[in-house]
């Protein structure tokens, strides 16, 4: 350091009195600690900042250290694992379960379903063969309706059966008449008699 102050006074002009050599020397030394401050901050920062890593480094270290080491929190760390998977296995199991219950549930309503289906297909089919009946019998009513309008004749004949006696002479149909016999007016008398 002196050889340094010595150089300096060297520099110097020959001229300067003992208090110009102090004030130069003062605020040389002024400037030469701010600088060795600013200097000593900058490496504070800098090792400061590599203790934090080589700590956080080194806490990971004893962490993973006492982790393999520790029974106690070894299991932890296993009984926390297996209740993972078998919070996935019964959540899975669930699900399962929930899926095969509304599959049923959906088949059920699907053979609900064709059943109805099947039902309605058959009122439609006797409601149609209804309907054909209703207009079968609207026509054969319409028919009726005409021919009852119309006046009614008759192609047949009919036989009259007497046994009148009263007359004079019996009419040609009665004499022509095959089915009036003996045995048939004397039922007739019968009946009469019968009657009285």
């Amino acid at each position: 350091m002196n050889n340094k102050i010595e150089q300096i006074a060297k520099l110097l002009p020959d001229g300067l009195s003992q208090t110009g050599i102090e004030e130069v020397l003062s605020m040389v030394n002024e400037a030469v600690e701010e600088r060795v401050a600013d200097e000593v901050k900058m490496m504070e920062a800098k090792v400061s900042g590599f203790l934090r890593t080589k700590i956080a480094d080194l806490k990971e270290v004893a962490k993973a250290e006492v982790e393999s080491e520790d029974e106690v929190l070894r299991g932890y760390r296993i009984y926390e694992n297996i209740r993972a998977i078998v919070a996935a296995e019964v959540e899975a199991s669930d699900v399962d379960s929930t899926i095969s219950t509304q599959e049923t549930e959906i088949g059920e309503l699907q053979e609900s379903v064709e059943s109805l289906n099947g039902q309605l297909k058959n009122s439609l089919h006797e409601n149609s063969m209804l309907s054909e009946k209703v207009e079968s019998l609207h026509e054969e009513n319409a028919q009726l309706t005409e021919s009852a309008k119309l006046p009614f004749k008759s192609s047949e004949s009919a036989v009259v059966i007497t046994n009148e006696t009263d007359s004079s002479r019996p009419s040609p149909e009665a004499a022509n008449n095959i089915f009036l016999t003996e045995d048939v007016i004397n039922l007739s008398k019968k009946q009469e008699v019968l009657k009285d």
